[in-house]
């Protein structure tokens, strides 16, 4: 009897050591993370530095023949999965490039922090940062001078854009620096009249940068380009473009500019190519060039025209010639006009940002339980500052309608006939300005200029900002700016957006 219960308790033994071994290599199984520290490294992420360094090349990374050695990638760390809650994407940033155009004149004032926000935690193991200037960013990211090997074509066609690249090169300026941070060794403003050398060779950076993105990404499925002063709200971003695909017919996608047949898409609110787009139109064997575009580029003033030109002698027109989505902003937020047709949407970006906004911004969308939408963008930074109802000293932007003394553009069936001697009016004061806009149904800010005599009414709430000292020589005026409070609380507040943006 006594040998029996032995052996049913070396049975039971032997049991639950079967038990628990499956539950444990199941679980190591179905979550390869938790034995992290036995994973290879892959061989997309190794670091490809100095030439010295001996790297194997892989079918996915191939090797490349760009003179100069900080041109190859730097892609960084390990991707950072995304939420699977509701509302997040379900894709991966490692599926993504993330291009970064910045110059030698701005690199220093703004990626810095783009290393703490935007690529903090490794959270994009693909990533290029594109400049006019090879310079380290960090231990293991170095900007890539995009513009070295088309330095000829650019002499060619733009003499002065040419001389600025070889100054930024000059020994003598090791100790001058571009920041303008109000420290010794300061580079002189005195030396940027009109066009600053940073601003000319600017537009020169798209064909080879994308061109050197698809040579050395070629099978990622999008490719995300962003500014340096741009903030990218990833989440919103990645979720959009899992509802599309990177192999269909070549798109690209971004805020929508031009009219016509010149439309492209405005490159600081960011641009998202598909990969069938990079591989057909960068990576065929018509590959455009700088010699091909440069006494276009040379007469453009801005890179993201020129990219529109070349993708429309393509036949790829941005958003697929329709007016696409209003989640890609060319502005920060105090400039953004917020209405009801995005009220509810999705933010994808916001550009032309300090400092202080890329890092409120970045805060922001980390704390946010769910995508942030442009209500929320509005509640978090606006809504407290525009509730005085009138600034005087401000400056809206208000800018749909004006009236002044003899002319106005605001259509009279707009207005009921009792609001008509309102509006005729409204130039004269800023009293009368904001009655003008309480006459007008949708209107829902002004602006008032005094010197000039010129009220201003608008269909969206705008913050907009402090006015700018005026030049001695310019007569006196007082801007002076207000908000129809109560129609934004009814018609835009009022709005929760339950359910949507999610």
């Amino acid at each position: 009897m006594l040998l029996g219960k032995r052996q049913r308790g070396i049975a039971l033994t032997g049991i639950l050591l079967v038990i628990v071994s499956y539950y444990y290599f199941h679980l190591l199984e179905s979550h390869p993370q938790v034995n992290q520290n036995s994973l290879e490294p892959s061989p997309r992420l190794a670091w490809k530095g100095k030439t010295d360094d001996v790297v194997t090349p892989t079918a996915s990374l191939p090797q490349e023949s760009w003179t100069n050695a900080a041109q190859k990638p730097t892609p960084l760390g390990t991707s950072t999965p995304i939420s699977t809650s509701p509302g997040f994407p379900t894709v991966s940033t490692s599926d993504v490039l993330l291009i970064f155009k910045t110059g030698a004149s701005t690199i220093w004032k703004r990626m810095p922090l783009h290393l703490t926000t935007t690529l903090s935690n490794g959270r994009f193991p693909n990533v290029a940062v594109y400049s006019d200037l090879e310079e380290p960013l960090s231990s293991n990211i170095s900007s890539v001078d995009v513009l070295a090997d088309v330095s000829e074509a650019i002499k060619a066609y733009d003499r002065p854009a040419y001389e600025s690249y070889r100054e930024l090169r000059n020994p003598q300026g090791i100790n001058t620096y571009r920041e303008y941070g109000l420290l010794p060794g300061d580079e002189s403003t005195d030396v940027l009249p009109g066009s600053p050398p940073g601003w000319r060779l600017d537009r020169y950076k798209f064909i080879p940068m994308l061109t050197h993105a698809q040579r050395n990404w070629p099978d990622l499925k999008w490719y995300i380009y962003i500014e340096d002063d741009s903030f990218l709200f990833t989440d919103n971003l990645l979720d959009y473009l899992s509802n599309l695909s990177p192999d269909a017919t070549p798109a690209y996608y971004g805020a929508y500019s031009g009219e016509g047949n010149d439309t492209f898409a405005q490159g600081g609110s960011g641009i998202v190519f598909s990969r069938s787009l990079m591989r057909s139109v960068f990576g065929g064997k018509n590959i455009p060039t700088l010699e091909e575009y440069g006494n276009y580029t040379s007469n453009s003033c801005c890179g993201d025209i020129v990219l529109g030109k070349v993708l429309r002698d393509h036949g790829i027109f941005v958003n697929e010639r329709t007016y696409g989505t209003a989640s890609f902003r060319p502005e920060p937020p105090w400039r953004t006009g917020f209405d009801t047709s995005m009220w509810c949407e999705k933010v994808f970006s916001f550009h032309h940002l300090h400092q202080r906004d890329l890092v409120e911004l970045d805060l922001f969308e980390k704390a946010a339980k769910r995508p942030v939408i442009f209500r929320d963008v509005y509640e978090k930074f606006i809504a407290q500052h525009i509730a005085v109802g009138q600034r005087a000293g401000w400056d809206n932007f208000a800018t749909k309608y004006e009236v002044t003394s003899n002319t106005t553009t605001v259509p009279l069936a707009s207005s009921v006939e009792s609001d008509r001697p309102a509006l005729k009016a409204a130039f004269e004061s800023p009293q009368a300005c904001k009655q003008a806009c309480l006459g007008l149904e949708e209107c829902l800010g002004w602006r008032h200029d005094s010197a000039k005599k010129i009220c201003k009414l608008d269909t969206v709430a705008k913050l907009g900002r402090e006015t700018d000292p005026q030049p001695k020589w310019e007569e006196k005026t007082v801007i002076t700016s207000g908000w129809m409070v109560e129609r934004i609380e009814e018609r835009l507040m009022g709005d929760r957006c339950d359910g949507k943006g999610s």
